[in-house]
Formats: C-alpha cells, sequence, structure tokens
C-alpha cells in the first residue's frame, strides 16, 4: 500500500526505496537534507515536479510531512514555500 496524504508514515516498500536514496513519489534521485533534531532529519525531494517532504525518524521509520508531490498540483511559476 502506498501513502499519500501528510502525516502518514512511509510503507515498507517505500521505506526500502527513500533509504536507498530514491524518492517514493517520483523515484528522484535528488533528496535533499534539510533541518535536523534528535535522532529526526527533514528531507526534501529536489525534483521541480515533486518536492515531496519526509521526516527520517531513524530506527521509528519515514513520516511524510507533506502530501505526495505537492509541487504538481501548483500552478508554473508559483513558489514551494508560504
Amino acid at each position: 500500500m502506498n501513502t499519500s496524504r501528510d502525516g502518514q508514515s512511509l510503507s515498507p516498500e517505500e521505506t526500502s526505496k527513500f533509504r536507498s536514496g530514491h524518492c517514493p513519489d517520483c523515484d528522484s534521485q535528488n533528496l535533499l537534507e534539510g533541518p535536523s533534531g534528535g535522532c529526526c532529519i527533514n528531507v526534501y525531494c529536489g525534483n521541480s515536479e515533486c518536492g515531496s517532504r519526509f521526516n527520517e525518524t531513524g530506527p521509528f521509520g519515514v513520516d511524510r510531512i507533506t502530501d505526495a508531490r505537492p509541487l504538481k498540483l501548483r500552478e508554473p511559476g508559483a513558489h514551494p514555500y508560504r
């Protein structure tokens, strides 16, 4: 089962793909590390058509912190941040 909503934990298949360096949504290898704290690291997909974000929590798994492929739903040229 694949996930798509903010707050969901990635499925085992998606987690395996993520930990091998691929975005589970678009298969890009352009994952960028963001802020971290404790045992958590935020990761952003740098693909300009995807933009999915994840929270890597080490042994506790990987959670979504955006819906799947949020940039795909935006207007062309729209800024990805609020």
